[in-house]
């Protein structure tokens, strides 16, 4: 599956549509580098076809910041700016058709319709910190 829609009518992601996946194993699971960062930066992107932001993200000292598109616009911009998040930050990057290009995956839970949740950590887990 590919980039998610947002479609309030069909509910595309209501768990009793969701199919299991097949089993990858646990050495392809601990491959993905699931780290922790905090939001510094977030803007407007009107080029996308679909409602999204740019955010940087500073996942600490040895990672730096790195910036991603997101659809996570049911947030305000003032609510993600300090807002620790969850990304994969070794997926490679993707040059998106506005040029833009985007160097992680935030994760987050799907609602039924597709809207993104962030996923949360507790306070204090420091930027960087690897996700297990």
């Amino acid at each position: 599956m590919g980039q998610h829609e947002i479609d309030g009518e069909k509910q595309p992601y209501h768990p009793k549509k969701l199919e299991k996946k097949e089993y990858i194993g646990i050495g392809e699971f601990f491959s993905v580098d699931m780290r922790s960062g905090i939001i510094d930066d977030v803007q407007e992107f009107p080029e996308m076809r679909k409602p999204s932001y740019k955010i940087r993200v500073d996942f600490g000292p040895v990672i730096g910041k790195l910036w991603s598109s997101a659809q996570i616009t049911n947030y305000s911009r003032a609510n993600l700016i300090g807002r620790t998040v969850i990304a994969a930050i070794n997926l490679g990057e993707k040059t998106l058709p506005t040029g833009f290009v985007s160097q992680f995956l935030v994760l987050g839970a799907l609602e039924p319709d597709g809207t993104v949740r962030l996923l949360e950590l507790p306070e204090g887990i420091l930027p960087g910190s690897t996700i297990a």
